[in-house]
């Protein structure tokens, strides 16, 4: 297999929609626009994620993810 693409580019161009998204701007019907736009990557990548299959070591890949996200929640 030949990965030709890039994982960093691909979350570049998220943060990108991210700001455009945030940019106070812009009307809310365009930054709504950019809102859909990330929950279209959310669910397509979710569809992806969901038909793939279960691998070991993959639930404490996932596990860690969840308690680094509540130790950022909880830390605020």
């Amino acid at each position: 297999m030949i990965k030709d693409w890039n994982i960093k580019r691909i979350k570049t161009e998220i943060d990108k929609i991210c700001r455009a998204e945030s940019d106070p701007r812009e009307d809310g019907f365009v930054t709504w626009s950019c809102k859909q736009e990330l929950y279209d990557l959310l669910w397509t990548l979710e569809d992806k994620v969901n038909d793939c299959s279960t691998y070991e070591g993959e639930e404490e890949f996932i596990k860690k993810r969840k308690i680094k996200k509540m130790m950022k929640v909880l830390s605020k």
